[in-house]
């Protein structure tokens, strides 16, 4: 893992396949291809974005979180896509979106697959809690891990923080490998802590202790 310092909270970071950089709003349209499909967030512990301008208010709310230093969710970009998209080779149906929300071309380049990060670092440097989604046209390729493996290692060797939490809900077990694989320990079942969507989840738990 790269840690790019160029004064920004969060720093960009890279790893072998992928850069992990702030979001912006010209992001809007790529993140609302996962968004809001409903095959992509049936796991998910928030509700389905049914418009674009839901997730334009997700982006807004994220940008103002980089300023409190709190919580930071990434945009994930394939270097491939990044290269792509230097070239001029933008999605047709992306440029679309776009335009319907009057939002341009971030500055940082790449078309995004993902989305990742800390969702709650309010206590800091003690704990932080990460998740993460990824477009489904990119499961099972291992991109979740990479990212994340970025994620944790900036919060263990950059911000020292001592423990670092995720939990998934019951039905989701590729996201538990996920965990796995980052070094988290199984922690223990919530059963039906959560009720969203009509229903209760169970919540499968996982932490890292740093040290």
């Amino acid at each position: 893992m790269g840690v790019i310092d160029d004064g920004k909270f969060p720093p960009v970071l890279e790893t072998e396949r992928l850069i992990l950089r702030p979001m912006e709003l010209a992001d809007a349209a790529d993140i609302f291809k996962h968004a809001g499909d409903e095959e992509t967030v049936r796991y998910m512990l928030w509700n389905r974005h049914t418009s674009i301008y839901d997730t334009i208010d997700f982006v807004n709310m994220e940008l103002a979180r980089y300023e409190n230093k709190k919580s930071f969710d990434y945009a994930i970009v394939l270097k491939e896509n990044v290269e792509s998209d230097e070239n001029g080779k933008n999605d047709k149906n992306r440029k679309n979106a776009e335009n319907s929300v009057n939002v341009k071309n971030g500055q940082n380049g790449g078309r995004l697959i993902g989305t990742g990060g800390v969702f709650d670092a309010s206590d800091l440097p003690h704990k932080a809690a990460i998740g993460y989604i990824l477009n489904k046209d990119y499961w099972g390729r291992g991109f979740a891990t990479e990212a994340m493996r970025a994620v944790v290692g900036f919060l263990t060797a950059e911000l020292r923080v001592h423990r670092i939490e995720a939990y998934h809900t019951s039905e989701n077990a590729a996201s538990g490998r996920v965990m796995q694989k980052l070094g988290m320990k199984y922690e223990g079942m919530h059963i039906d802590s959560l009720y969203l969507r009509g229903r209760y989840f169970t919540t499968v738990h996982y932490a890292l202790i740093n040290g």
